[in-house]
């Protein structure tokens, strides 16, 4: 009886552990597989995957599909203003683009050494009937009226409570390689203005595309 105990204890303890490790997703849908999800590590994303078999240094290209928003509900968001929304997925990528030119050559079709890149700020709920997705190319046109100045406050709000989500697949093939989700860390103060916003971009493109230049040339 004491070794069935004991048995058991095991065993809970073994669930239990992970359970830990297994960290609650809140899916948009915008990925295919969350149960892949596992904690970062130190200036990682918040929740990643890496494919162990993938072989990095044999991708020098970047297909990048246009970077977009998802909500719960054409009228989820109807408090922030729809050229903000719209601003943030074209200054998003845009940061995004500018990052990955350093390193990787742009192409408009799969082929070898190409990964594609997909990309999406998200506050949504993937088991919601509706999901309304706005993408970068389809801006306003039209320069902003706050330029760099203050944020709206539904916006910051938004910003505060949305997330980034990604993954990297293997162009030709479509075999994932990497995704993660990462959001704003409670340490960091509130992004007041769309100049903050815009260096916040470019300090997250940087931190995630410099380890990713690092995996491909072997570093």
């Amino acid at each position: 009886m004491r070794i069935l105990a004991a048995a058991l204890i095991a065993l809970v303890a073994t669930a239990c552990a992970h359970r830990a490790t297994s960290p609650p997703v809140e899916a948009s849908g915008f990925l295919e597989d969350y149960k892949l999800l596992r904690p970062g590590g130190p200036n990682e994303l918040a929740l990643v995957y890496r494919n162990p078999k993938a072989v990095w240094t044999s991708y020098d290209k970047v297909l990048l599909d246009p970077v977009t928003l998802w909500r719960s509900g054409s009228k989820a968001l109807d408090p922030v203003p729809r050229e903000d929304l719209l601003r943030l997925v074209t200054d998003f990528q845009s940061a995004v683009r500018t990052r990955l030119r350093e390193d990787f050559q742009f192409v408009d079709a799969p082929g070898p050494g190409t990964m594609r890149i997909r990309l999406a700020i998200t506050e949504a709920q993937g088991s919601d009937p509706v999901l309304d997705v706005l993408t970068a190319s389809r801006g306003t046109g039209r320069a902003h009226p706050a330029g760099n100045g203050p944020l709206h406050a539904e916006t910051r709000r938004f910003i505060a409570a949305a997330s980034i989500e990604g993954e990297i697949r293997d162009a030709q093939t479509n075999v994932l390689l990497a995704e993660g989700i990462d959001r704003r860390r409670s340490d960091v103060p509130p992004h007041e203005t769309w100049a903050d916003l815009d260096r916040a971009f470019a300090s997250w493109a940087e931190r995630v595309f410099g380890r990713l230049e690092a995996r491909t040339r072997g570093h």
